[in-house]
């Protein structure tokens, strides 16, 4: 009775088929990323869209009935228009989900940042709405007029070619930092010292000018300045200090200098110069007054 021979695969048979396999392995992971990035670049149109939407119905309240109250908060028969940081609380508490981080709000102050959409006054009661789109080196703008506004019109939507810096160089670099922190404005305002986390270490908001808080010797800044936090003397402006002083809110235009914040209630965030109430919840830019 003959022998049955068994035939195996050769090594060059292998070596063909771990190399196929590998090939498409690696273009099936180029076409999933390129799906997802086109996904998550629909998602932030999308909710460009229905942010427009949503200020659109808000303004639309005041021209129905000037006893309104919208964004939560604003009174339609105030002199004053929205402020944006009212806006952009109204936003982010509307469920939108930042499709490139869930945990990071929609509406920020930079539109480089991924998934974001800012928004802006233009000029008195019109506001920028804005996206930027990485992968088509676009900038997507919608400008929302309101009954505040000298120049009322119907939204317009304009795309502008835009390249985000954080796109060319391959990363996402803050707007401001801490080891460098410059003043969101270069006007006087309310400042008070933080540590590295945003966390206010000594009660008491400071009036000061836009000097006062840069980093010496970086940005200027005074170098001789101490104070007090814990009983030791420390440089909040000093590179090497660990701890910062901020502006939180800058002067109105009457030239008052307050804060909301003098009761340690804030934490600054050094990322996009904003600032939240831990009472509230709510977020504001930084450097605007109350």
């Amino acid at each position: 009775m003959p022998k049955k021979i068994l035939k195996g695969f050769t090594l060059i048979e292998l070596l063909v088929v771990i190399a196929i396999i590998g090939i498409l392995s690696g273009t099936g992971v180029v076409a999933y990323n390129s799906y997802t990035s086109s996904a998550k670049e629909t998602a932030t149109k999308l909710n460009h869209t229905k942010i427009v939407n949503s200020m659109e119905s808000e303004f639309a309240k005041c021209k129905m009935d000037k006893s309104s109250t919208i964004f939560n908060s604003h009174k339609c028969n105030s002199s004053n228009r929205p402020s944006t940081s009212a806006i952009n609380n109204y936003v982010n508490n509307l469920g939108l989900k930042n499709p490139y981080d869930k945990s990071k709000p929609v509406a920020q102050s930079n539109v480089c940042t991924s998934g974001s959409i800012a928004i802006s006054e233009k000029e008195t009661g019109s506001y920028n709405v804005e996206y930027a789109s990485i992968k088509k080196k676009k900038k997507h703008t919608s400008l929302v007029s309101s009954s505040w506004s000298q120049n009322y019109s119907k939204t317009k939507t304009t795309s502008v070619a835009f390249t985000c810096a954080s796109a060319s160089s391959g990363s996402n670099k803050p707007k401001n930092s801490f080891a460098d922190y410059k003043p969101p404005n270069q006007g006087s305002g309310a400042g008070l010292i933080v540590d590295k986390d945003g966390n206010i270490v000594q009660n008491g908001a400071h009036a000061c000018s836009a000097d006062c808080f840069k980093t010496y010797p970086n940005a200027g800044g005074m170098n001789n300045w101490y104070t007090f936090v814990n009983g030791q003397k420390i440089y909040p402006t000093r590179k090497d200090s660990p701890y910062r002083f901020v502006m939180f809110e800058g002067a109105s235009s009457s030239g008052n200098i307050s804060s909301r914040c003098g009761g340690g209630n804030c934490k600054y965030n050094f990322a996009d110069d904003t600032f939240t109430d831990t009472r509230t919840g709510q977020t504001f830019k930084a450097g605007e007054a109350p």
